[in-house]
This record gives C-alpha cells, sequence and structure tokens, in this order.
C-alpha cells in the first residue's frame, strides 16, 4: 500500500511505500496534487501485479529507479539543497559550494549527467583537482558533503550505492599539511588576552577557551544565550545542531556582565556584539581569521608578520600548496579541550562540553552531569592579568 505525503522544505508531493519491509520515499517531482496522485496510482497498479506475481521489468524499474530519466545530477543537487534550507546559513553556502563546484566540474545541465553515470573515478579526479588549491581538513570537508549529497540519492532511491570514494583511497589525512595545529600554553593565553585590541577580540579569546565553541557560534551568540542567575551559556551549535549548556566560568561572567553594563537595555534575541555578527552573515569567518592573525596572534608575538604579496596569494605557498599555521584560532578550542583533561576531566565531560560527540562515544559514555560539568569548568585557570 502506497500513500502520498508532504515532506518538509519540499514543496513537492512524495510518494510512501515499503519494500522488505523498509519504508521508501520517491519524490514525485511535482506541486501538482493530481499529478502526483496518478503516479500513485500507477505505482499501486504496477504493485498489485507484482502481487500476483506477474513481475515486470516496469516494476523493477520504478522500485529501483536506476533507469529513471529525471534522475539527473543537477536535479538532485536542487532537491537536496531545498531540504537543507533549515541548515544555518553557513552550513548550507558550504554544502552549495561543493555541489556547484561539482557540477561545473562535470559540465552539468538539466538534462546530464544522470547520477547513474557518476563513477568513483569522476569524484577522485575532482577532489584531486582541489589538492594544490585548497587545505587537506577542506578537503576532508568536501568529500564528506559529498558523501552526505550521495547518501541522500541512494536512500530516495535515485542509486543504488553512492559513488564517493573512502578518505583512505583518496589518501586525505591531516598529517599532508604544512604543520599540524597545537593548543596554546597558559602563558601565550594570558598574552593573547592582554594583547586583545578591543572589547570584541578580548570576549573572543575568553570565549574561545572558557566555552570551547567554534568562532561562528560565539561571534551570532546573543544576550538570551547567557543565563546569569544559573551561571549557564546555551546555544546550538551551528555545524552539528547539538545543543550545548556549558557552566559559565566567573571570569567570563564577569566580563560580559561588564560587556552588558556598557550595552544597556538589549533583547534577549540581539547579538553581543550586533555589528560582528552581521559582517560574518555577509562574509563568512575568513576575515575574522586573517584579523586574529594580524590584530591578536601578532602583537602577542606568536606569529610571523605576513607580506602583502603572501597576503594576495591567501596563505599559499609558492607551489600552491596552502599553508596551515600552527596557531590559529581553533586552537583556542583544542586548549579547552586539553586543558580540562589535563586538570582531572574525564574524556566523556571534555567531550560534552565542546560538543565533540559520536555515535561510539554516545553508546559508550552515558549523559553528562550538571554537577560535573561545573566542576570541570571552575578547575580552569584565569588568563587576565
Amino acid at each position: 500500500m502506497a500513500w502520498l505525503f508532504k515532506q518538509t522544505g519540499s514543496d513537492n508531493w512524495w510518494i510512501g511505500y515499503r519494500v522488505n519491509g523498509k519504508q521508501v520515499r520517491k519524490s514525485t517531482k511535482t506541486s501538482d496534487q493530481k499529478a502526483a496522485q496518478r503516479q500513485l496510482e500507477k505505482l499501486e497498479s504496477i504493485s498489485h501485479a507484482h502481487a500476483a506475481n506477474s513481475l515486470t521489468q516496469e516494476f523493477v524499474r520504478h522500485l529501483t529507479r536506476v533507469e529513471s530519466s529525471g534522475d539527473t545530477l543537477d536535479a538532485y543537487r536542487k532537491q537536496w539543497l531545498n531540504e537543507c534550507r533549515d541548515l544555518s546559513p553557513m552550513t548550507l553556502k558550504k554544502y552549495k559550494g561543493v555541489l556547484d563546484d561539482f557540477c561545473e566540474y562535470v559540465n552539468a545541465t538539466d538534462a546530464t549527467p544522470l547520477l547513474r553515470d557518476i563513477q568513483p573515478d569522476t569524484i577522485a579526479a575532482f577532489i584531486r583537482s582541489k589538492r594544490s588549491k585548497i587545505s587537506v581538513g577542506t578537503l576532508i570537508l568536501t568529500r564528506r558533503i559529498l558523501a552526505v549529497f550521495f547518501g541522500y540519492c541512494v536512500d530516495n532511491r535515485a542509486l543504488q550505492f553512492s559513488p564517493v570514494p573512502s578518505s583512505k583511497s583518496l589518501k586525505l589525512e591531516r598529517g599532508n599539511s604544512k604543520s599540524a595545529r597545537r593548543a596554546f600554553t597558559l602563558a601565550e593565553l594570558k598574552t593573547l588576552s592582554d594583547k586583545a585590541p578591543n572589547d570584541f577580540w578580548k570576549y573572543m579569546v575568553q570565549g574561545g577557551f572558557f566555552l570551547g565553541q567554534r568562532m561562528g557560534d560565539l561571534i551570532n551568540m546573543v544576550w538570551g544565550a547567557v543565563d546569569f542567575e544559573k551561571n549557564l551559556v546555551r546555544l546550538t551549535a551551528s555545524k552539528t545542531g547539538k545543543a550545548m549548556m556549558i557552566p559559565l566560568h566567573h571570569e567570563l561572567r564577569a566580563f560580559l556582565l561588564d560587556l552588558k553594563r556598557k550595552a544597556g537595555d538589549v533583547k534577549a534575541s540581539e547579538p553581543i556584539f550586533p555589528e560582528q555578527a552581521e559582517r560574518y552573515a555577509k562574509h563568512g569567518a575568513g576575515v575574522f581569521s586573517n584579523e586574529f592573525y594580524d590584530e591578536v596572534l601578532l602583537p602577542a608575538g606568536l606569529v610571523k608578520k605576513r607580506t602583502h604579496q603572501a597576503k594576495e596569494k591567501n596563505g599559499h605557498e609558492p607551489n600552491g600548496r596552502r599553508t596551515v599555521n600552527a596557531l590559529s584560532f581553533h586552537c583556542l578550542r583544542h586548549t579547552f579541550v586539553s586543558l580540562l583533561k589535563f586538570t582531572g576531566a574525564s574524556q566523556s565531560t571534555a567531550k560534552e562540553l565542546a560538543g565533540h560527540s559520536s555515535d561510539q562515544i554516545s553508546d559508550l559514555y552515558t549523559h553528562v552531569g550538571e554537577t560535573e560539568l561545573k566542576r570541570a569548568i571552575k578547575q580552569l585557570p584565569a588568563i587576565a592579568k
């Protein structure tokens, strides 16, 4: 028995049915209910024929969809991105950028290529073509986004299997980067806090260390996320969608209270730094990463001054390979996790506070209680001089 339904994020009607007990969803690719109903009736008539032991090749094609002329790369790209509309703008931008680049690489049109024509060798060649232009970490993210997209195609019966090669076969290892990221020392943290040129970067340094969150989540954090009465910060990680509850370290709490006093009467929905949040929405993290290098790391004596020529090359070496600085804003997150463990926090506590969770970790560890989380944050050392 098949049925029609509307799926969140899609204007089209979908058909649902079961094959060997497993529910299958299939887009009708039309928002016209009558046209969708005709597709449903056709599927049901074919299904009845199959039940009567008159299995036809048409029925096989309808279930596997491997010969459907409508299953083009471009059509499914548009459909998938449409269903990703509820994601954060920056995440959606990354997804769209990777898919658009891949479609351009294979010269995709509204008619070709079909999904079934995309082979592992094609995807491997696409990723190899990016090696001299982007970092290993970005290559890994590119492959991961393609894997999610083609996994979506498999889930919707547009493909029988994903053509995306494994990271191992593509030799995507972070060790290939110019230099490995490392955590800041406590002395370096104190210098960063002291050399931060303004309230925004003082907040970012303290927030990066005491909350362990990513740059974008800190820039976009609103006043309503800070609970001064319960000494907690509640937010949702934009990258993973994970709800976070982080105890508020006394040093960061005092700094935020001072910022709120300066800001005056503010709404809970207002970003702590509205101007910077607006800049982030327009330009992304890149401009802030460069400013952190030039305005915080450099005055702190932790990096070398970059030449104008180097900036024009966007951090690429003469041979075209992108350089990776050992210290960056993200290293505050590394420092947060490292010092939590160094001061006695368990692995499960550190992962809970940083939002680093996986299926394996979730199976092995139970929920970490608020008391243990607060104890771990309390153990972090102060960094202001």
